[in-house]
């Protein structure tokens, strides 16, 4: 078992120690490597990390390229077996390295396995979904019409739940995903026209494209402070969030409805939801 821990950073000095504390004791329990993207942070991020992590090679982009294309340069970097991408606010569990390899190559035809998150309270927290469609986009994170219906085989359901076994999910976020680095590189990576968001939805949907699967194991769990990765302004993570909502529908789905009816879906939620955030911060 060989891992390459890939983390990409901006502006993520609040947690970045404490992310790659408990990953570095992982990553010495395999044959591994942590491989630290910066995206041009103008906080203490580097810093941080050159004074506490000297053995962690940081490679700095001259610029924020974004988190899927960041990934991808650092995989290309990557010279192990498996590539493991973890969000820096992520505080990995003692033991879940090798629990998420273990379940990687029993599990027939994993294409990937990802963690299972809680707060930081301890409670469980959803990062695994259906894939976005017409039924449920209405219903996803981040709209205003957000709900949780009665029923877990509603099409309005999107976020899935909770469970003690191993699953098959749709897709899940990449905050602490595993992956092979051959089958990452064949599929293409992450694709880089998601900025930010649902670039991990993307993947899943096409590692379910070669027949492959992605799979929930919640016996490997971490601590995820959701949004607190990158200093970014809440105004901004809800643009990128629904632009790339709306170029994933145009990848996925292209036709009138995602070309012409849903950006202005879109845009109308995104105001109402900056709106409602403003009211809620008075």
């Amino acid at each position: 078992m060989s891992i390459s821990a890939i983390v990409v950073t901006f502006n993520s000095e609040k947690y970045i120690a404490n992310c790659l504390k408990a990953l570095s004791e992982e990553i010495m329990t395999v044959h591994g490597e942590i491989i630290l993207y910066d995206n041009n942070s103008t906080d203490a991020t580097v810093r941080v990390v050159e004074s506490e992590f000297p053995g962690i090679g940081i490679h700095r982009s001259p610029r924020n390229i974004g988190f899927a294309s960041a990934c991808n340069a650092a995989a290309n970097l990557a010279g192990n077996e498996y590539l493991l991408f973890a969000n820096p606010d992520m505080i990995i569990d003692k033991g879940a390295l090798k629990i998420l390899h273990g379940a990687l190559i029993s599990q027939t035809y994993a294409g990937a396995v990802v963690a299972r998150m809680r707060n930081a309270d301890g409670s469980f927290q959803p990062t695994c979904r259906k894939l976005p469609d017409y039924r449920n986009i209405l219903f996803s994170r981040g709209s205003v019409l957000r709900k949780e219906p009665a029923s877990d085989n509603s099409t309005e359901k999107y976020t899935l739940g909770d469970s003690g076994e191993i699953m098959e999910v749709p897709a899940a976020s990449a905050t602490c995903m595993l992956i092979r680095n051959d089958f990452f590189h064949k599929i293409d990576g992450f694709d880089e026209r998601f900025f930010m968001f649902i670039e991990d939805t993307d993947l899943c949907l096409r590692i379910s494209q070669v027949g492959r699967k992605v799979y929930f194991v919640p016996q490997a769990g971490a601590v995820h402070y959701w949004g607190q990765g990158a200093v970014v302004s809440k105004i901004k993570r809800k643009w990128y969030h629904h632009i790339s909502a709306w170029k994933y529908f145009l990848k996925h789905h292209p036709n009138g409805f995602s070309l012409f009816v849903l950006p202005i879906a879109l845009l109308f939620n995104f105001i109402l939801t900056i709106l409602t955030g403003l009211e809620k911060d008075k």
